[in-house]
């Protein structure tokens, strides 16, 4: 464990993070590994010429996964992803998390259908600016393993492996993210969020007792300095950045 640990911290590579990966699901009894950067491209992100998922042993029933372009619309545990920024289990048709996990019963019941043979997991979902979404499992196809306590006792290690890993993969697909200050006003982010929950330039001056022209003018500011055009990619900016939130 403490050579793994060394190499977790030392080697930042696509190749290396994979075997930090590999080594930690294999020493827990989770020795098969799927992954996968990005669940709204069907086109995998690679490395050295290898798509990421294909750097790990999976299941023989799971084929070249990464190559099933459907395969993010119709998977249940991809659509927990979507929703969970917590690592969670599966274990034989059983969901947990750290929390309380609230799934619809219809997931329930396509979760309960084994997936390429898997039996029992650890899923880390890894959620990156930019509404980028990608997830690490790590598991197995044996009916004896305690799943349950493996992800009290690794869960949070796995997860801080998972962001390394999925990070590393988002960077050399878009190269590192150019970090900068935004300075937006506080009422750029009020007409920002009201734009963002739908509200029409009118339905915003109303409510904020402002001129249409005033509206157009704190938008257009915000614009400019998010450096985006057009109210749908200016909201989706705004959104991804944390300056709005799309819930109720």
């Amino acid at each position: 464990m403490a050579a793994a640990a060394r190499c977790e911290a030392s080697d930042t590579s696509i190749a290396g993070l994979a075997r930090a990966v590999a080594t930690a699901g294999a020493d827990i009894g989770l020795p098969l590994v799927a992954a996968c950067a990005d669940i709204s491209s069907a086109r995998p992100i690679v490395s050295e010429g290898l798509p990421i998922g294909a750097l790990f042993d999976f299941t023989e029933a799971a084929g070249d996964y990464w190559l099933q372009g459907d395969l993010a619309l119709r998977n249940a545990i991809v659509a927990i992803v979507r929703w969970m920024v917590e690592p969670f289990y599966y274990d034989q048709g059983v969901l947990g998390s750290w929390r309380p996990m609230n799934v619809s019963g219809e997931l329930l019941r396509a979760a309960s259908d084994v997936d390429f043979s898997v039996r029992s997991s650890i899923v880390a979902p890894v959620h990156l600016p930019g509404s980028v979404i990608g997830a690490v499992v790590w598991a197995t196809d044996s009916r004896d393993c305690d799943v349950r306590e493996l992800f009290e006792r690794h869960a949070a290690r796995l997860h801080v492996l998972a962001l390394r890993f999925i990070s590393a993969c988002d960077a050399l697909a878009h190269g590192p993210p150019s970090i900068c200050a935004y300075r937006l006003t506080r009422r750029e982010i009020q007409c920002l969020k009201l734009a963002a929950a739908g509200k029409t330039d009118g339905e915003i001056a109303t409510i904020l007792a402002l001129a249409v022209p005033t509206v157009r003018f704190h938008l257009k500011k915000a614009w400019v300095k998010l450096g985006e055009n057009g109210r749908l990619r200016i909201v989706q900016h705004a959104t991804a950045l944390g300056f709005v939130s799309v819930r109720p």
